[in-house]
């Protein structure tokens, strides 16, 4: 797999899904017969999820709807499609964040990992319209992004709200530009991330479905694939690689890099032993075995 893949793809992203062009959007409403908005919050993918657990689900024949089935769909049967080449706002600072020296950069999962925390948001995400209304809307980067985009656009900057603006510092920058991977927002806010790699890490068990598979005897332990990782799901432990499924977008970086092909993209076992719930408890204990 080449490299300009993934940035053509995070091009079709915006093209597909954000205003003015959203031509995904206008397709499913030519095709549906609907005359719904054409910009992300058709196409927001975060209140389907709520909309799940309080009895409220979208029509199955919706935007929303067909949304919502085909990013279920695609995590289960070939990993997190949607995060790993079209999501535009993944993409955009974690290419931004090249840019920048890694001197400037936090690594912040020598500070907090991502993966307890990335699920307990996404839990305290489902629970609030339970307990407080839905915050979808507060925690939107999609929205940022379209705000941007149409700005450039139009040439008409308008005015954000506050929590707008906040999202966009802990997005874009804290955890964007100046975060080692720059994918930070993915790894700890993103509930829709977090729902892929859950629904990934179970298609991932099963023999016909595509996920990232190991071949150890061909590992040479050199980390180049553990220091191109942009969400941090591989690390260089002893003598193995250690991989976190529940944090790994299968962008396949880690497949381009690796100079004895000991990570490839396919069907079958994925001979990463037992690193398939990897946490931390779990990733000390192999570390002790592998010694």
């Amino acid at each position: 797999m080449n490299d300009w893949k993934r940035p053509t793809g995070y091009i079709m992203g915006v093209l597909l899904f954000f205003a003015p062009f959203a031509y995904y959007q206008k397709g499913l409403n030519f095709l549906l017969n609907t005359n719904v908005a054409a910009e992300i919050h058709t196409f927001c993918l975060r209140i389907p999820l709520q909309e799940l657990l309080t009895g409220s689900a979208p029509k199955i024949l919706s935007v929303a709807g067909i949304s919502l089935i085909l990013l279920l769909g695609s995590a289960f049967f070939i990993g997190p499609f949607f995060c790993s080449r079209l999501c535009a706002s993944g993409a955009l600072p974690e290419y931004l964040s090249k840019l920048v020296p890694d001197r400037f950069k936090i690594d912040w999962q020598k500070f907090l990992r991502p993966v307890p925390i990335r699920y307990g948001f996404l839990i305290g995400y489902l629970m609030t319209p339970f307990v407080a209304g839905t915050i979808a809307c507060s925690i939107c980067n999609y929205s940022f992004l379209q705000w941007m985009i149409i700005s450039g656009v139009q040439q008409n900057v308008g005015v954000i709200a506050s929590t707008a603006v906040i999202t966009g510092f802990l997005w874009l920058i804290l955890f964007g530009v100046f975060a080692k991977g720059g994918r930070g927002y993915c790894s700890y806010l993103c509930p829709v991330g977090a729902v892929q790699s859950a629904v990934h890490s179970v298609g991932a068990r099963l023999g016909f479905t595509y996920k990232l598979r190991y071949i150890h005897n061909s590992c040479v332990q050199c980390g180049t694939c553990a220091r191109t990782c942009p969400m941090g799901a591989l690390r260089k432990e002893s003598t193995r690689v250690i991989y976190t499924i529940h944090n790994c977008l299968t962008c396949r970086q880690c497949e381009v890099v690796c100079p004895q092909h000991a990570i490839i993209y396919g069907r079958g076992e994925s001979g990463w032993a037992d690193q398939q719930n990897s946490h931390p408890i779990m990733e000390k204990q192999i570390v002790e075995e592998a010694k």
